[in-house]
This record gives structure tokens, sequence and C-alpha cells, in this order.
């Protein structure tokens, strides 16, 4: 831990509903699951700003992966 929290980390829970079980919460920062959200990983001790669904997370990254493309030039990637 840093002077006035430099060098903390800092992440988001990916919410992953299921259909016949409980959710599940990803940490954003080390990837690991859990049942429950506190307001800090359990695991690499991250400080989580906020939830975000696993829909909503892909979609980020699509939308950073289209931006990427455009600025490398690919206009019609699909993969």
């Amino acid at each position: 831990m840093g002077l006035f929290g430099f060098g903390r980390k800092e992440g988001h829970w990916i919410k992953s509903t299921h259909f016949f079980g409980k959710d599940t919460f990803e940490c954003s920062s080390c990837g690991r699951e859990f049942k429950e959200h506190p307001d800090r990983c359990p695991r690499c001790g991250a400080y989580m700003r906020g939830m975000l669904s696993a829909w909503e997370e892909q979609q980020r990254k699509d939308e950073l992966e289209e931006d990427y493309d455009e600025y490398e030039g690919i206009w019609d990637a699909d993969y």
C-alpha cells in the first residue's frame, strides 16, 4: 500500500447470472470467481469500484477492440 492510495489495485466485479444456480462474481483484476462480492477481493486485495454484468463487460471489450482496429487500419475484422 502506498501513501494516499498510490499503488493500490482497483477493479470491479463482473456478475455472471446462472439459470439454476446462484450468481457468481468475477474479480476484474485477478479473474477469480466468488459467490459473494465484498468491498475487496479476497485473493488479490483489489478495491472494487462497482459491478458490471458479464454482457456489459463483453460490450466494453468489443468497443475497445473496434477502436483498436480503427487505429491499426483494420476495417472489417471478423474474429
